[in-house]
């Protein structure tokens, strides 16, 4: 009798447990999904039913908020302006970090070793503390407003710690594969492409995604190394919008460009996120 109360205590206290877990669970997601359908509903409101109830459906759904916000406020520009970013920041992130995981990883030189602690140090230093030298050298060398130099910065920025994240899954690639390819005669270059890119495939897809989301929200760098508006990517465009709402109280269309700022964000990450989550949770064990 006593066994049998001791097993239903215990597992009255299991289903409450799991309904606390389930209630903490559901109250968190309303808390992060409310502002985001909020933003959108809102997009479609015009100024009078704003200010009437900042909650409420709107009773008219103005779809010329978007257009207010694409082309009068030139959102179709930044965009243009922030996919050339992104892209150059891919490709030169993936060059320069790749490469030098690879080389930190498998190469037998004992002060390539010291990088590995390099990229820890550098990864506690607050990119805020180095932007202004940044600055008035990227100045001096008349390279400021323009999105190559900051693709560049971005790139950069991202070495050290997608090389880290990299160095662990290339030091798990097994030796003995290489050594048999150079035994066949491989070179440097075909054991890096056809062997070790090919196993380190959720490395690279994280360091993919983790930099486009980067790239896309930065705000900081952008606002700081341009100041042609004609070059403005969408974090800053986004930030014209809100200055200049401020004034016209245009926020049916301050509310279309959020929107419109998180479209490509919320695409990739709802498209690749099991992807993001597997190469996150993959020890890069390789399978011979």
């Amino acid at each position: 009798m006593a066994k049998n109360r001791i097993q239903d205590n215990g597992g009255w206290f299991s289903r409450i447990g799991r309904w606390v877990v389930r209630a903490f669970l559901l109250t968190w997601s309303v808390c992060v999904l409310f502002p985001l359908i909020w933003v959108i509903y809102t997009s479609f409101k015009n100024n009078q039913e704003f200010y009437a109830s900042v909650w409420a459906l709107p009773k008219v759904w103005h779809f010329e908020n978007y257009e207010y916000a694409w082309n009068v406020a030139k959102f179709s520009s930044y965009y243009l302006n922030s996919f050339f970013t992104v892209a150059l920041t891919l490709v030169l992130t993936l060059i320069m970090t790749t490469t030098t995981a690879y080389a930190v990883a498998k190469f037998r030189y004992r002060w390539l070793k010291l990088f590995d602690k390099f990229y820890m140090v550098v990864m506690a230093i607050p990119g805020v503390l180095i932007l202004i030298p940044q600055y008035f050298m990227f100045l001096n060398w008349g390279w400021t407003d323009n999105l190559v130099t900051l693709s560049l910065l971005y790139a950069v920025g991202s070495v050290p710690f997608s090389v880290f994240m990299q160095m662990s899954f290339m030091r798990k690639v097994d030796n003995a594969l290489l050594e048999a390819a150079e035994i066949d005669g491989a070179s440097e270059f075909q054991k890096f492409f056809q062997i070790v890119l090919p196993c380190v495939k959720p490395a690279l897809f994280v360091t993919a995604l983790m930099n486009i989301m980067g790239t896309w929200n930065e705000y900081v760098k952008a606002l700081t190394f341009l100041s042609d508006e004609s070059k403005y990517t969408v974090p800053i465009g986004l930030s014209q919008l809100q200055n200049s709402s401020t004034y016209s109280v245009e926020y049916g269309g301050l509310f279309a460009g959020l929107v419109i700022a998180m479209i490509p964000i919320l695409v990739i990450y709802g498209i690749f996120q099991k992807q993001l989550l597997n190469g996150v949770a993959s020890e890069g064990s390789v399978k011979g």
